[in-house]
């Protein structure tokens, strides 16, 4: 007896649904966001679609793009026991996840912090030179996500933050401005138009430093006060970015767990005593995302506090970003006070491009590459941080 390709299509699906396969294909996972339910089947060479359709009405019914003739396949919305049936079908080559692409952005006067993180590899150049190329996601710029800087203020009226940056609240005995910088290039490390990697986050200024560059406790618990009162209230993705720390404080740490629990974003600062966070607060906060600092050759900066509970690790080196004496001043700084924010600005992406999720979950998922640092001490977690677009 003789069976033309055509007809053996339909008894392959027709013998899929009724037997147990031994194996099934492995539907491949597309990095970006993906199309619920949707997925691409690639069938192998010499079959015949059409013939698959008039075997499988319900199938055909599924297909949403049956055209191609680029590729043999097709798209279509699957139900799970359909896309089983066709995992384990021999008329199909490979099965596909749908999913989202969109423009892409290039900057090419950013610091080198921005492009390290959109590049595979380490950039070279002058460190304090404006003139490396990020390469970003223009569907994802941080829209509707706020960033709350809990630091010494913001100058809010800097043209790199395109009037998205507003005051929130400010400690006991502190006035409403930026009178150190701190906070202000933090801020544009996290959203600014030029210097930042969110553009289109909001900033919220939440001044819990004085203008030496220190402060209170209570004034921090103040902060993270407002924060979770303020996040409550709006409803939106929210992300606190603590570039500050000092010694080990419980009630710093419980200020930092209630946000998380109540699903805010708490980025903070390794510290900058070469030593493990572990002792330091908040770095030591289990739900918080802790960063470390690394210079322009991936290598562990000198200064920056390490150990198992610093989870990631971005550049922290001669950073150039917003300035605090005009609305168009510039300032370079070093610290894991500048790592911190370009995780702050790449979990704004994140929920951007992915929608918001558990502080713990969108942590974990952050884009990274592991093995690439240098000098770690023992214990260390090797992830370096990337943005949603490398090249």
């Amino acid at each position: 007896m003789q069976f033309t390709l055509k007809s053996l299509v339909a008894l392959a699906l027709a013998f899929s649904a009724s037997a147990a396969p031994s194996k099934l294909l492995t539907v491949q996972k597309y990095a970006g966001q993906t199309v619920p339910g949707s997925y691409i089947v690639r069938l192998k060479e010499g079959v015949n679609k059409e013939t698959l359709f008039d075997s499988d009405p319900a199938l055909r019914e599924a297909v949403t793009h049956a055209d191609w003739t680029i590729i043999n396949g097709f798209a279509g919305q699957l139900t799970t026991s359909k896309l089983n049936e066709l995992r384990a079908s021999d008329a199909v080559e490979s099965i596909h996840e749908d999913g989202i692409v969109t423009i892409q952005g290039t900057q090419t006067n950013a610091a080198w912090g921005l492009g390290r993180i959109s590049h595979t590899d380490p950039v070279a150049g002058t460190i304090t030179a404006l003139n490396y190329t990020y390469t970003y996601d223009d569907a994802g710029l941080g829209e509707g996500v706020d960033i709350y800087i809990v630091d010494t203020g913001i100058h809010l009226t800097h043209v790199d933050f395109e009037g998205r940056a507003t005051f929130g609240w400010t400690g006991t005995g502190l006035n409403q401005t930026d009178d150190h910088g701190h906070g202000s290039h933090v801020a544009g490390i996290s959203a600014g138009a030029r210097y930042g990697v969110a553009k289109k986050a909001n900033l919220i200024s939440v001044k819990v430093l004085n203008s030496a560059g220190s402060g209170t406790l209570a004034n921090v618990v103040g902060g993270f006060n407002f924060v979770g009162t303020a996040a409550a209230a709006t409803g939106r993705p929210s992300i606190a970015s603590a570039s500050l720390g000092g010694s080990a404080s419980t009630a710093i740490d419980d200020s930092v767990t209630a946000l998380t629990s109540a699903g805010i974003h708490v980025v903070v600062a390794a510290g900058n005593s070469n030593v493990d966070a572990a002792n330091t607060s908040p770095a030591r906060v289990a739900s918080a995302t802790t960063v470390g600092a690394i210079g322009q050759a991936d290598a562990k900066a000198s200064f920056s506090n390490y150990g198992p509970g610093v989870d990631i690790w971005a550049p922290g080196v001669s950073i150039t970003s917003a300035g605090y004496l005009s609305d168009t001043a510039t300032i370079v700084y070093s610290g894991t006070s500048q790592a911190t924010p370009h995780v702050t600005g790449v979990t704004a992406v994140w929920i951007s491009l992915n929608g918001n999720g558990a502080p713990t979950d969108v942590a974990a998922a952050l884009w990274s590459e592991s093995g690439r640092i240098t000098g770690l001490p023992s214990g260390s977690i090797n992830r370096l941080l990337i943005s949603s677009v490398t090249i």
